[in-house]
C-alpha cells in the first residue's frame, strides 16, 4: 500500500472532497447492515407468529429510507473520489509536458518516443485508478468489514465470529504473496507495452520508407512478435491475480462451513435463535465482497504502483540545460561572438566542433557551408543553448548566453530546422471547416510533419 503514501501529496490537497467521499461510504456500509438485521427479526418474528401488519410496514418504510439513502450518497462520492482522481491524472499530465518541454535533445536521444507517450498516457491512466478506484476498494472493503464483523459479535455472537474468522490470516498471508508477483509482473507488462507504443510510433512515421523498400512483411513480423510479447506478460499479470477469487472463495467457504456447524450447535443449545442464524450468515454473505475486493485492490494498487515508479523516475530526471540565479530578462541583441576550442555530443568521443573561432557584427549575414555532419547544425543548436558542455564560450552583445534566459535567447533566433514542423490552426485559416481538407492538401506537401491545432 505504498503507492498511497507516494499519493499522500495530491490527497492533502483534495482532502476535503477524500474526506467527503469516505464518510459517504463509511455510511453506506452502515446502511448496508439494516436490510440484513431486518430480515433476522422478521424470521424471529414469523417463527413466532407475532408478525402483524403494522410492524411489517414499518420494516418496509426502514428499508426504502435506507436503499434511498445510500442511492443518493452512492452518486455523490463518486463525484467526490472519482471526480479527485481525474483532477490527479490532469495534474501529473501536465507535470510530464513541462517536463518534456525543459529537457534538452540529449534527453529524447535517450528516450524512445513511444515509451514517452505510454507514460502520459497508459501510466497515468493507472495511477488515476489507483486515486479513485483503489481509495473507493480500499475504504469500502475496510469500513464493510468491519462493520458487519461488528454487527455480528455485537448483536449475534461473538463467539461465533471469532470462529469464523479463523481462516483469514491465511488469506491476508497468501494475498500478500500475491501482491508482490504482481507488482513484479506488472512492471514487465508496463514495459513491454512501451516497446509496442514506440514500435507503431516508429512504424507509422516511417510508414513511406518500410513501403519503398519493401518491407511490410519484416515490419508487421516484428510487431507481431513485440505484440505476443506484451499479451504474453499481461497474461503471466492475469495467472497471478487469477488466484485471488479462488483463494478468497475457498476462505469463504471454509468460514460458512463454520458458521453453519457450530451455529446449528448453538440453535440446538439455545444459545442462538433461528433468526439469528440466518441473519448472521447472511452478514457472512456480505464479507464475500470485502475479501474480493483487497483481491481487486491488490490488482489495482501494484499496477499504479509500478506507474508511479516509472512516471517519478522520468520526472526525477536532471534538466541539463535550465536558466541560472541571476540570468537577465531582456532579448539579446547585438554583436556575436563564436569562441567554442571543443565540443563533443553526450556519449561522443569524437568532438563535432574544434578551434571554431568567429564574431558576427550586428545586422551582418554569414553563411556557413560544408559537407553533412561538418557541424553547421552544431552551430545553430549551441547558439540556441540545445547543448551545452562546450569548451569556450559564445557571446551576444558582450554577454555570454548563460547570461539570457532560455525563452528571451530563443525569442531572439529564427531557426528552421532540416526538418519542417508546420503547425496549423484550422479555426483561423477557415471560416468553414470543409475548406480544412484544401489547407491540409496545400500545407502538408510542403512539411515533413504535419499538426492540427484546434485553437491556440
Amino acid at each position: 500500500m505504498r503507492v498511497f503514501l507516494d499519493l499522500m501529496w495530491f490527497f492533502k490537497a483534495e482532502k476535503k472532497a477524500y474526506l467527503l467521499g469516505i464518510m459517504m461510504l463509511l455510511f453506506i456500509a452502515f446502511l448496508e447492515l439494516i436490510p440484513l438485521r431486518v430480515i433476522g427479526m422478521v424470521v424471529d418474528e414469523i417463527g413466532m407468529g407475532t408478525l402483524t401488519f403494522q410492524k411489517m410496514l414499518k420494516w418496509m418504510i426502514i428499508l426504502i429510507l435506507a436503499g434511498g439513502g445510500m442511492y443518493v450518497l452512492r452518486y455523490f462520492w463518486r463525484i467526490m473520489i472519482f471526480g479527485s482522481s481525474v483532477k490527479l491524472a490532469k495534474l501529473l499530465r501536465k507535470r510530464l509536458y513541462d517536463h518534456f518541454t525543459k529537457m534538452s535533445p540529449n534527453f529524447y536521444q535517450k528516450r524512445r518516443t513511444g515509451d514517452l507517450m505510454a507514460l502520459a498516457t497508459n501510466d497515468i491512466q493507472a495511477i488515476q485508478q489507483t486515486a479513485g478506484a483503489g481509495v473507493l476498494t480500499l475504504v469500502d472493503s475496510l469500513a464493510t468489514g468491519g462493520f458487519v464483523i461488528i454487527a455480528m459479535a455485537s448483536t449475534i455472537s461473538w463467539k461465533l465470529t471469532l470462529i469464523c474468522l479463523i481462516p483469514m490470516p491465511f488469506m491476508a498471508i497468501l494475498t500478500g504473496w500475491y501482491g508482490r508477483m504482481l507488482h513484479k509482473l506488472f512492471h514487465k507488462a508496463q514495459e513491454a507495452f512501451s516497446a509496442l507504443n514506440d514500435k507503431s510510433q516508429e512504424s507509422i512515421s516511417g510508414i513511406k520508407v518500410i513501403k519503398t523498400f519493401g518491407q511490410e512483411k519484416e515490419d508487421i513480423e516484428d510487431f507481431r512478435k513485440q505484440s505476443e510479447g506484451v499479451v504474453n506478460k499481461n497474461i503471466s499479470v492475469a495467472k497471478v491475480d487469477a488466484l485471488f477469487d479462488p483463494t478468497i472463495s475457498l476462505i469463504v467457504g471454509v468460514s460458512f462451513f463454520l458458521a453453519i456447524a457450530f451455529g446449528s450447535r448453538f440453535v440446538i443449545h439455545g444459545e442462538m435463535t433461528i433468526g439469528n442464524l440466518v441473519a448472521f450468515t447472511t452478514y457472512l454473505g456480505l464479507l464475500i465482497w470485502p475479501m474480493l475486493g483487497f483481491g481487486h485492490l491488490f490488482n489495482i494498487v501494484e499496477r499504479g504502483r509500478a506507474s508511479l515508479d516509472r512516471v517519478n523516475r522520468l520526472l526525477g530526471e536532471r534538466i541539463e540545460i535550465k536558466d541560472q540565479t541571476e540570468a537577465s530578462g531582456s532579448i539579446p541583441a547585438g554583436e556575436i561572438e563564436f569562441r567554442v576550442k571543443e565540443f563533443s555530443f553526450p556519449g561522443e568521443q569524437e568532438p563535432q566542433l574544434k578551434n571554431l573561432l568567429f564574431t558576427l557584427p550586428k545586422g551582418a549575414t554569414l553563411g556557413i557551408v560544408g559537407r553533412t555532419g561538418a557541424g553547421k547544425t552544431s552551430i545553430l543548436k549551441l547558439l540556441i543553448r540545445e547543448f551545452e558542455g562546450y569548451k569556450g564560450e559564445i557571446k551576444i552583445g558582450g554577454k555570454a548566453l548563460q547570461a539570457y534566459k532560455i525563452d528571451q535567447l530563443r525569442e531572439a533566433i529564427g531557426y528552421v530546422p532540416q526538418d519542417h514542423f508546420l503547425f496549423i490552426n484550422w479555426n483561423l485559416c477557415c471560416d468553414v471547416r470543409v475548406k480544412c481538407k484544401t489547407c491540409f492538401d496545400l500545407f502538408s506537401g510542403h512539411a515533413t510533419h504535419f499538426y492540427h491545432y484546434g485553437d491556440l
